[in-house]
């Protein structure tokens, strides 16, 4: 048996034992009306029901044409969840352009309930144009801010431990709990906030479940061959 062969009977094997992962949630905003506010579109609310929390559909960067997020410097957007357990993967990707200013935050959150103002974080990943880096809030741990092109964050969430790691431009930052013992194990809502930083872009989130498969196992197939 050559080495093609068998990679192919490997990768075969492996699609038997691990279920496909499956897009539990996607959005790419290009559906949606260039130049229109996301509020009420896709799911998306302000924060609270904020109407003046609203992003807006843009052309001026895309990382999945035509269109994306764009954030401006009052921008509170929410997108809510009801997942309840397992392991999920978000994902998105955000554009800075180099003279930017001010912060942004792309935050998660366990519990969320605008009607009653009941919230408890699990994710706060700070974005600062001024300082140039990218902080998470709960270890403090940082990195270097990207400008100019699309980069991705990415949230590994095993509800059943209680526990997430976070991943910017696929630099590990941190693990963390996903909730301090005054939440819950539960994927609430994703918020996109500007505190008052200049306008940026998103694109592309995705929320995925189930049968992921994680990034050794395909790493791992050089050692079967």
């Amino acid at each position: 048996m050559n080495k093609i062969t068998r990679l192919m009977t490997v990768c075969a094997a492996l699609l038997l034992i691990v279920p496909a992962a499956s897009a539990d949630w996607s959005d790419n905003f290009d559906s949606y009306a260039l130049g229109s506010g996301l509020i009420g579109q896709g799911g998306w609310d302000g924060w609270e029901g904020s109407a003046a929390a609203d992003a807006f559909v843009s052309d001026t960067q895309a990382l999945s044409a035509p269109h994306s997020l764009l954030s401006v410097p009052t921008t509170d957007i929410v997108q809510e969840f009801t997942e309840t357990s397992g392991d999920w993967i978000m994902t998105g990707y955000c554009y800075i352009p180099t003279g930017s200013t001010g912060k942004q935050y792309f935050i998660m959150l366990n519990t969320y309930d605008g009607g009653t103002s009941t919230f408890n974080w699990s994710v706060q990943l700070e974005y600062d144009s001024d300082g140039g880096i990218v902080t998470d809030y709960y270890s403090s741990s940082v990195t270097a801010l990207i400008n100019d092109t699309w980069v991705q964050v990415r949230a590994e969430i095993h509800l059943d431990i209680n526990v997430y790691e976070l991943y910017y431009n696929d630099v590990f930052l941190a693990s963390n709990a996903w909730q301090d013992g005054s939440g819950v194990n539960e994927i609430a809502a994703l918020d996109i906030f500007s505190d008052g930083g200049s306008a940026i872009y998103w694109d592309d989130f995705t929320l995925i479940g189930g049968g992921a498969l994680e990034h050794t196992t395909w790493g791992n197939i050089k050692t079967l061959l």
